[in-house]
């Protein structure tokens, strides 16, 4: 996230200059976000809301601050349930900081695991950003799993004292934290990890697979042991290259802000937060390298340094005139609005803008198209388990993407 509030531009729809030409007509239909769990006070800086079979009629609301909600999913109830409790825990020192991943495991149904990403305080310490780098620092980003209890009125919450750390990840600065934690298709844990922040990538960790930062890993936490907390799948790309960090999975990413899987497909996608004039979507695949901070979305960014050969270019893109921090989404997978499906819809932090873009096929050019606007800033996108799609918002309340005139 790249907190930056600006004026709203209006602008109906958005055609991307620098990738190939789009077509561009009058849109057929529009969304408005609609409250959801009305009946609820505001919610903390909401960031996410999760969902699982096993609570069915349930949703989890996500709160930067560090705590999760249990709500009901449709009825309007008043009442909520504490499910997770980090508070104390979590550093929400920076505008970038707090709780800002949760999924259940994938076994969950079986075993009651979860898994969170968060950031938190340590010793000011000399760390390593890459080898023979350091710089000083107290903060880092904490990947961990921890167990669920239920009580004697069958309520299930999580037991805070099971915790089982994975990973922890120095960070250098308190911004670009990434912060997206998600099971694959493949079971294996995937984390989006920005490029340690401040601006301009200083330390120039986006292009180095030495380092984690700026980059997305995927791990195997299924067998994670305190000696051995998870393993680097034999199948990851830059497993056995000299001075590459087995665990990546693509790099070249400045603030990963949200990833996602399609559920239809597997494809994973990206919303990449920019520096200066750029902000990016982008389709992640194995061992891809998206270019900062050589590159800015579609251009060159870092200019003494050679474009590498290998960079992929993003499959959206718009300048700062639209929006200055975009909020990664979900491909559409829902029935309400079938004029978006199978398109990825993400929005703009500042702006309020919610876009679709279809993404180019052999027969038809990429199509980018503004759909509706967040009330407030926008913090993220969430899937119900039918596809429809919700966002979380930082007036504290949470909404449901619904046809224009339909929730009246």
């Amino acid at each position: 996230m790249l907190f930056r509030p600006l004026p709203v531009v209006v602008s109906s729809w958005l055609c991307i200059a620098a990738l190939t030409a789009q077509d561009a007509a009058p849109p057929a239909f529009s969304v408005e976000p609609i409250r959801v769990f009305s009946a609820q006070d505001k919610f903390d800086k909401p960031l996410f809301v999760a969902f699982h079979a096993h609570h069915a009629g349930r949703a989890f609301v996500v709160e930067q601050t560090g705590k999760v909600w249990s709500v009901a999913h449709e009825a309007e109830e008043a009442t909520r349930e504490l499910f997770l409790d980090l508070s104390p825990r979590v550093l929400t020192e920076g505008w970038e900081e707090g709780l800002l991943g949760f999924q259940f495991d994938p076994a969950y149904e079986t075993n009651g695991r979860l898994w969170c990403y968060f950031s938190e305080r340590m010793d000011s310490t000399q760390g390593e950003v890459r080898p023979g780098r350091k710089t000083k620092s107290s903060r880092r980003s904490v990947i961990a799993r921890y167990d669920t209890k239920t009580d004697e009125k069958g309520v299930r919450t999580v037991d805070v004292a099971s915790e089982f750390v994975v990973m922890k990840v120095f960070q250098p600065f308190p911004n670009h934290n990434g912060g997206t934690i998600l099971f694959g298709p493949d079971a294996m844990l995937y984390i989006a990890l920005g490029d340690g922040g401040a601006a301009n990538d200083p330390f120039k960790l986006g292009q180095d697979k030495s380092s984690l930062l700026g980059k997305v890993l995927r791990i195997d936490v299924r067998n994670a042991t305190a000696e051995k907390p998870y393993e680097i799948p034999a199948d990851n790309p830059f497993v056995g290259e000299a001075e590459a960090r087995g665990e990546i999975w693509c790099y070249g990413l400045r603030n990963p802000w949200r990833i996602a899987f399609d559920r239809q497909t597997g494809d994973l996608w990206c919303g990449d937060v920019g520096q200066d004039r750029l902000e990016e979507v982008d389709l992640l695949v194995k061992g891809g390298n998206y270019g900062w901070n050589v590159m800015e979305g579609s251009e060159h960014f870092r200019k003494n340094a050679e474009v590498p050969s290998d960079v992929i270019a993003p499959v959206a893109e718009y300048p700062h005139r639209d929006g200055v921090s975009v909020t990664g989404g979900h491909v559409y997978r829902g029935k309400a609005l079938p004029e978006i499906q199978g398109a990825y819809v993400y929005g703009d932090f500042a702006t309020f803008r919610i876009w679709a873009v279809t993404p180019a096929s052999a027969d038809k050019k990429a199509l980018v198209r503004e759909i509706g606007r967040a009330p407030a800033q926008l913090s993220s996108f969430a899937e119900e388990p039918d596809g429809e799609l919700l966002i979380t918002c930082f007036d504290g309340k949470v909404y449901r993407l619904m046809r224009r005139g339909a929730g009246n």
